[in-house]
């Protein structure tokens, strides 16, 4: 079987800009036979890539493939402890906020300048300094987030095409999930009865995380899934409710999505996925993608 995970990172590793995408979407297409494949360009022109037939699937396996900007501090990702992502991830903007003001204030009052005009160049500043910080420089590495999740969804789809699974890669998560928006919107009712499993950083830690929407726990494929995923000497494997856990990824775009992801244990903080978006993305283990595939090969042999 091809080392998707390997052939990715050494030839598709930034999937950035519209020549990026278009190319790697030609070597998808070419894994398949003809018409396997093809690219949904949905509303506002986010392209995502088909694998199959999502009208007749039972179950949609998915993961985002454009890859982000450079951020100066690492998307920190904590699934089981909701509250101190959410201060994590507010404190960051905070820094930049309060030093534009400072700034701002530090040039406008020995200049005497009206507040409208302070406040008008702080917000100059800050967006400025927002933009440039997360959003300006395309990250060189990306072998977590998420060639890793890419990967695992190809591995799958080449080893069990079949009308009870469809394949997705979403276009455009790093701005804000926007893909698989478009995708749910053209859908409709239609995926409010499929269950969605999205891999998004898979590849960098033994701890397997799913987190659960309430609606996926109705599903006898849910059963399923936790069947195929049992707990060895190398993984250990948790199913977490959605409504206690946090986790930016395109799977909550669905009302029966899964998300799936790989951590490590920390001493205060229970799971966590570490420098993803940042030049240090540069580590990932094969054995998590086989471990995966192989899972979720059973899972899908296990339903009618």
């Amino acid at each position: 079987m091809k080392n998707y995970f390997k052939e990715i990172c050494s030839f598709f590793l930034i999937r950035r800009s519209k020549e990026q995408k278009q190319r790697f979407f030609e070597y998808v297409s070419n894994e398949f036979e003809p018409g396997v494949v093809k690219k949904e360009v949905l509303e506002n022109k986010h392209e995502n890539i088909v694998i199959g037939d999502i009208e007749s699937a039972k179950v949609i396996v998915t993961a985002h493939y454009d890859t982000p900007a450079t951020s100066l501090v690492p998307n920190l990702m904590m699934p089981a402890n909701k509250y101190l992502s959410l201060a994590y991830h507010i404190a960051y903007p905070l820094v930049l906020a309060l030093f534009a003001l400072a700034v701002a204030f530090g040039i406008a009052v020995p200049a005497k300048w009206e507040l409208y005009y302070i406040m008008a160049l702080y917000l100059v500043l800050y967006y400025a300094l927002f933009f440039g910080a997360t959003r300006l420089v395309t990250n060189k590495n990306n072998v977590n987030d998420n060639t890793s999740g890419v990967a695992t969804v190809l591995s799958i789809a080449k080893q069990s095409l079949s009308k009870k699974v469809a394949f997705v890669l979403f276009d455009n998560e790093e701005k804000g999930l926007l893909g698989s928006k478009a995708m749910k919107k053209k859908y409709k009712e239609l995926l409010n009865d499929k269950l969605v499993v999205n891999f998004d950083c898979v590849a960098n830690g033994k701890e397997i995380v799913f987190i659960v929407k309430e609606k996926a726990e109705n599903f006898a494929e849910y059963e399923l899934l936790k069947k195929s995923f049992a707990s060895n000497a190398n993984f250990k494997v948790h199913f977490l409710p959605f409504k206690k856990c946090t986790g930016n990824s395109d799977y909550k775009n669905f009302e029966a999505g899964i998300g799936v992801c790989a951590c490590k244990k920390g001493k205060c903080v229970k799971f966590y996925t570490g420098k993803i978006h940042t030049n240090k993305d540069t580590v990932g283990d094969d054995e998590n993608i086989e471990y995966l595939t192989s899972s979720m090969l059973e899972f899908i042999s296990l339903m009618n």
